[in-house]
């Protein structure tokens, strides 16, 4: 036998081996692993069967299934009120918005230094506010900074004309 076929067939025979024995393996190496722990034993087929035979009893209860249903509408009622009062939020932020745009508009128009007026007066109460509050809360919470102006108002006229 030459020594290329000698290495042939060692290189078959290993692989195999390897193979054959890579189910083993893995089998060992599952049994190794520690399988989760269970929250409780588990239920046997009597306790299940009883368990549901009580579940249903207690469901066929009219006080029970009274308080089960006012559950259920009670629910729906708040769920209907939680988007009631989204909806209701959002337009009340619209409407908002949308007077204080007309609101800055007619003051531009009034008066065009008007608008520096009021960032002044907002500066101005922003630094009261913060020399207010007492020495210890000082540094916790920075103070409110103050988007600039960058002249694009898209929907404003012009104060000029």
């Amino acid at each position: 036998m030459n020594t290329t076929m000698k290495s042939h067939t060692l290189t078959l025979l290993a692989a195999l081996l390897t193979a054959s024995l890579s189910p083993i393996h893995a089998a060992t190496k599952a049994a190794d692993k520690p399988q989760p722990a269970q929250a409780g034993p588990a239920l046997s087929e009597e306790e299940r069967g009883r368990l549901t035979a009580a579940r249903k009893v207690a469901s066929d209860n009219p006080e029970v299934s009274a308080a089960y249903e006012q559950a259920k509408s009670d629910k729906a009622a708040a769920r209907k009120a939680y988007l009631d009062f989204k909806s209701t939020r959002e337009r009340a932020t619209s409407s908002e918005e949308s007077w204080r745009k007309l609101h800055d508009a007619a003051l531009a128009k009034a008066d065009p230094a008007a608008p520096a007026l009021v960032e002044k007066e907002k500066a101005a109460f922003r630094a009261r506010m913060v020399a207010s509050r007492p020495e210890s809360r000082k540094g916790q919470r920075p103070a409110v900074k103050v988007a600039e102006d960058d002249g694009d108002d898209a929907g404003a006229e012009d104060p000029q004309g």
